[in-house]
């Protein structure tokens, strides 16, 4: 467990936690150390509800070691009393899992009236998504119950969960295009579902899973097992609904309903206009000017498949590379974005991914917040697109993924996050064309720096002095003369002095990331500690940067 670093997965008794939180009448309580508390902070900020977490810590003490008690017994007799839940489920923590207690006898000791149910949430053999999962499709199992299916076609939709990204979003846009199909919905789990919820599974005409990270292992077996059908699509994108739409009439019909297609106009928002404006947008001059930028996109598997195919096909984005950090899903991201990527990265240490964005040095980086905290290393534009997220990513307006929706969002996404800081190039073009500052504001500022000159002196004598072609701005003296790089030294992380970020800023922003690594590729080569505009003129000739 890499504790000491970024991980784009919680721990498992943080998956656990967010099946927990999802569902009703449901308790989860952690059998550890009193750190091991912060993930009900965690989830009291991010999922932006008025109720407290469903998650309580039974905290192990050092004196409880040493005496030989566990407060297991009395925490849950505690939670009986104060929620009464009809489950508990009870998982140790990292910590508490090495003292090997027997937690089920444990439980049975507390002589609760609800059931309880004790989860091995292994955290040296899972994460969050495998925890979170496994545990979900564990309660499915459970309480599933065989039963007649509804009168009318109605549909499960599992997945949407405490905690996931845009999650509340798109099972909004779900339910809004099943609404127009005149599809009713039977149950929704884990958000909002009580175990009653789930022993009424089995009566769907259609299971609708459209994350492969949670709710796919349920919906599977809940068709091998009761012959509901599946459809494991993600609607992402304005084709790909098209063709959900198309397969979730298919499956119904399989099952012995006929469901008619509406007209197009009644999918959108007004009921009148087209579901969504993608396939205009694509074809305007505005999307002419970026359309050609190449995108890098990485975060877990749905996402990744479903953003990828978008900026390809549909907004005409050459894709520069993308990966996962959900390697378990590896195999079908890569059979999926066939044609698309050649070298697909499954990593799920941050470090490679921000090496690998530092090499392309796409125009676009579509990732979870850390490759945010990356693309803002390397001045690169970025949207998130993927969990791991921040608290920004978790709005209270109607922001979905899936569905038409959906498309309208991510292209808004897309076009915004391209156009970032186009204004700060027009005025590095064309001066600040009436937004300068008022005269008493410049008096009141700071001076500028005087102008530096930047001379070096050449190690041994040269015969024939190479002219500097390119002239420098007016706040660098310009040398009348360039000396001839020095021999190549070993490999050092060069820094950029003032005069030369100055003259960097010049370059148009949506190349200035690339010119900046090629400046800096010629300093390690040419042994220079430091990027001085001298270092940068001589970059400029040699490699055109």
């Amino acid at each position: 467990m890499r504790l000491a670093y970024w991980m784009y997965e919680g721990t498992a008794h943080h998956g656990v936690g967010r099946i927990a939180n999802s569902m009703r009448n449901v308790h989860a309580v952690f059998h550890a150390p009193q750190g091991d508390d912060y993930v009900n902070a965690i989830f009291a900020m991010l999922d932006r509800t008025p109720n407290f977490p469903a998650m309580t810590t039974s905290v192990v003490s050092g004196t409880d070691l040493a005496r030989g008690t566990i407060r297991l017994p009395e925490t849950l007799k505690q939670v009986e009393e104060r929620v009464r839940p009809d489950l508990i489920v009870v998982v140790a923590s990292c910590s508490t899992i090495l003292l090997q207690e027997n937690l089920e006898i444990a439980a049975k000791h507390a002589g609760l009236q609800c059931e309880v149910m004790v989860y091995d949430a292994n955290p040296y053999r899972m994460q969050e998504i495998v925890a979170a999962e496994s545990l979900f499709t564990d309660l499915v199992k459970r309480f599933a119950q065989p039963q007649p299916r509804t009168e009318h076609p109605t549909v499960n939709i599992l997945g949407p969960a405490s905690l996931g990204f845009h999650a509340r979003h798109d099972l909004i846009s779900l339910r809004r295009m099943l609404k127009t199909l005149g599809i009713e919905v039977n149950v929704v789990a884990p958000w909002g579902a009580t175990i009653d919820d789930l022993r009424r599974l089995p009566a769907a005409w259609l299971t609708i899973a459209p994350y492969r990270e949670l709710g796919l292992r349920a919906a599977t077996y809940l068709e091998e097992q009761f012959g509901v059908p599946a459809l494991l699509d993600a609607p992402i994108g304005v084709q790909p609904t098209l063709r959900w739409i198309e397969r979730l009439r298919e499956l119904l019909a399989q099952a012995g309903v006929t469901i008619p297609m509406p007209p197009l106009t009644a999918f959108s928002l007004d009921g009148m206009s087209a579901p969504s404006a993608v396939p205009w947008l694509a074809r305007t001059a505005d999307m002419d000017s970026f359309s050609g930028k190449p995108a890098f996109v990485f975060g877990d598997a749905t996402h990744v498949v479903g953003i990828t195919r978008f900026l390809s096909d549909e907004l005409g984005m050459p894709i520069a590379g993308a990966g996962t950090y959900v390697k378990h899903q590896a195999d079908w991201v890569r059979e999926q974005l066939a044609g698309y990527v050649d070298d697909l990265l499954v990593t799920d240490e941050f470090q490679t991914v921000a090496n690998r964005i530092a090499e392309l040095r796409p125009e676009l980086v579509c990732g979870t917040q850390m490759e945010r905290h990356t693309s803002r290393r390397y001045n690169l534009n970025c949207m998130v697109i993927s969990p791991p997220t921040h608290i920004e990513n978790h709005l209270l307006a109607y922001r979905p993924f899936l569905g038409f929706d959906g498309a309208d969002v991510i292209a808004d996404e897309v076009y915004t996050t391209c156009t970032l800081g186009m204004e700060k190039h027009l005025i590095d073009l064309f001066g600040d064309a009436g937004l300068d500052l008022p005269e008493q504001a410049k008096t009141a500022a700071p001076p500028e720096p005087a102008p530096v000159a930047v001379t070096v002196e050449s190690p041994k004598p040269v015969t024939e002095p190479v002219v500097a072609t390119v002239a420098a701005p007016a706040t660098v003296a310009a040398p009348a003369s360039v000396a001839p790089p020095p021999a190549p030294a070993a490999p050092v992380d060069p820094v950029w002095a003032a005069d030369a970020e100055a003259m960097l800023k010049k370059v148009p922003f949506f190349v200035r990331g690339r010119v900046r690594g090629n400046v800096e590729k010629y300093a390690r080569q040419h042994g220079h500690a430091v990027i001085t505009a001298q270092v940068l003129l001589a970059a400029k000739e040699e490699l055109g940067a």
